[in-house]
């Protein structure tokens, strides 16, 4: 239900950016359709899950309830989001591409941590085409930091 009334918040702030039309979309268009999706697979989500609540038995309900929390599983996505936050913090002084690759490298480690190649290469190449695809082709500026030379 949170994600159904975070999306209807969405769509009643964008109707106020004036939503304009299919030709001629306005400022509050996009957060629009954001807006319905999330409230659209926000209401899907609460009925599959009340329906299959709804379902279970007794005995099901008492065992779910005897699973005590794993601490551990919070150290991945903690770790992320450590990872993210340092990635905006060095984003200007180390500039797009170091600190991009830099990032997925670890964030790529992260999701196997097994051997160094893959992540390596994964990160290489989403890191150049990401800069093909937005700064040679788009045109978008990105903080050069301490590679000047592009």
């Amino acid at each position: 239900m949170v994600w159904f009334v975070l999306g209807i918040g969405i769509c009643i702030g964008s109707i106020k950016l004036k939503l304009g039309n299919f030709h001629t979309p306005g400022p509050g268009f996009l957060p629009f359709l954001s807006g319905g999706s999330l409230a659209l697979f926000g209401l899907i989500l609460t009925f599959l899950t009340t329906r299959t609540g709804l379902g279970e038995k007794e005995d099901e309900k008492d065992q779910r309830e005897l699973v005590h929390w794993d601490w551990k599983r919070l150290i991945n996505p903690l770790f992320t989001l450590f990872i993210l936050v340092v990635y905006i913090l060095l984003l200007e002084p180390l500039g797009f591409l170091l600190t991009t690759f830099i990032c997925l490298l670890f964030l790529f480690k992260l999701s196997d941590p097994q051997k160094w190649l893959m992540p390596f290469v994964l990160s290489f190449t989403a890191t150049a085409l990401s800069y093909l695809l937005f700064s040679v082709w788009l045109q978008c500026q990105f903080p050069k930091g301490l590679i000047r030379f592009w």
